[in-house]
């Protein structure tokens, strides 16, 4: 059995997002905007916690959805190139971004 990485994910089923740690980059969540019309999920979190992030891309950009499973509300970050998107993926899972 190989471990999965912040790439990997099967059947809602992803990494683990560590609690923030402490001086951790705030990120500024918007309502959706659902600006594409066909938006495609790179990557995901385990859908086993009750707030799940998903790595969207669409329309030539890329962003992070987060979706609390409790209250049922998503939010969305800003639109940006892939590269940016990536950084902020990578953020997340490491507790460097909240």
């Amino acid at each position: 059995m190989t471990a999965l990485t912040a790439s990997s994910g099967h059947a809602d089923h992803g990494p683990h997002v560590p609690k923030p740690r402490d001086g951790s980059r705030r990120i500024v969540w918007h309502p959706p905007m659902n600006a594409e019309t066909r938006p495609r999920i790179l990557r995901w979190t385990c859908e086993c916690r009750t707030r799940v992030y998903y790595l969207v891309v669409g329309g030539g950009r890329a962003y992070v959805r987060r979706a609390d499973k409790q209250s049922g509300v998503d939010h969305e970050t800003a639109r940006m190139r892939h590269r940016e998107a990536d950084r902020l993926w990578m953020e997340i899972l490491l507790g460097l971004a909240r």
